[in-house]
């Protein structure tokens, strides 16, 4: 791993600001992700993209600023989360965490580093469903749902099933909120209780093992609808599920890279694992970090898309990606 940044997150997203690096120090980043329990997989996604990440930008900067990653296990449980949370903000000169790429585990740490003073940028969750002072990088609900309705037909009156679980909550009551709006009968359960039927569309809001156990049960019983979801759905439970069932659709700032050389690169330092869909955001996240503090503004095209930082605000063309 390499060695040394300087940046400065200031406030509110809106409001984030920039100080001077200073040259050939040694600064760092924090990656806090579930490394081990039935979570890890995440975690070893994005820890070896933000290791190809740092390397690489410590190789195209030998004189700086060069920057070290320090990472954290919080094992997807909000408990741990607050406790990891509390240990990295007292790490020496650590300038911004990413974490924790679970809501309960985000918002369980999010006051700790807010009391701190400490950024944290905090992917996958819907831009308004992330804790105060913390930076989003995924859509906000509503944008979320368009992207949904632009695939279903516009019939009203139709039905939707919003599908819940117990341990996992991504969207908030405005999501259905949104579908309603738009003609939409919105039917909610839980997933050991909803009997979607024909072609009615699925939104699960839970874990992703929850969704492909739910999901294959209901074909077994004659369901012929797509099953919509939001980045959690990328978690590898359910990847099977979608290679085989082309009616799995999901929404999400990332996706998996198909750059041969960038995905060599990953398995060499990966020991030949190839990269997930949260490796590439991990990588953009630590360059885009790295630029902030340099840089009043840019356009820089990364492996998740291309980013644009200007005025104190972080967007991406394209801002969604639809896997299916």
């Amino acid at each position: 791993m390499g060695r040394g940044l300087r940046i400065l997150i200031l406030g509110m997203p809106a409001l984030l600001g920039l100080v001077a690096c200073q040259r050939g120090g040694i600064e760092h980043i924090g990656l806090v992700a579930p490394f081990e329990g039935r979570d890890r997989a995440i975690g070893y996604d994005v820890i070896f993209g933000a290791r190809l990440a740092v390397r690489a930008w410590n190789a195209a900067h030998p004189e700086g600023p060069r920057v070290m990653l320090v990472a954290l296990d919080d094992q997807g449980d909000p408990a741990r989360a607050r406790e990891r949370a509390r240990q990295i903000v007292a790490y020496p000169h650590l300038i911004a965490v990413i974490g924790h790429f679970r809501p309960e585990t985000t918002q369980a740490a999010a006051p700790i580093y807010r009391a701190a003073g400490i950024p944290l940028i905090a992917p996958l969750i819907p831009a308004d469903r992330v804790p105060e002072g913390a930076l989003p990088t995924a859509l906000d609900q509503r944008t979320m749902a368009e992207a949904f309705l632009q695939l279903l037909p516009s019939e009203d009156g139709r039905s939707l099933w919003m599908v819940h679980d117990e341990e996992e909550r991504w969207f908030g009551p405005e999501m259905g909120t949104f579908f309603r709006e738009r003609g939409w009968r919105v039917r909610e359960a839980q997933w050991e209780e909803a009997s979607p039927r024909d072609d009615e569309p699925v939104l699960f809001d839970g874990r992703a093992v929850h969704a492909g156990e739910a999901a294959r049960r209901w074909r077994q019983e004659g369901w012929r609808g797509p099953l919509l979801g939001g980045p959690g759905l990328l978690h590898p439970d359910l990847q099977m599920l979608r290679e085989a069932d082309g009616r799995v659709w999901v929404v999400a700032e990332t996706r998996p890279v198909e750059d041969p050389e960038w995905v060599a690169a990953y398995r060499a330092i990966a020991l030949g694992t190839p990269p997930g869909p949260y490796a590439p955001l991990a990588y953009d996240l630590v360059w885009i970090l790295m630029q902030m503090q340099t840089r009043e503004a840019f356009q820089w095209e990364g492996k998740s898309g291309t980013w644009r930082w200007e005025h104190g605000r972080l967007g991406k063309e394209p801002a969604w990606f639809l896997e299916r």
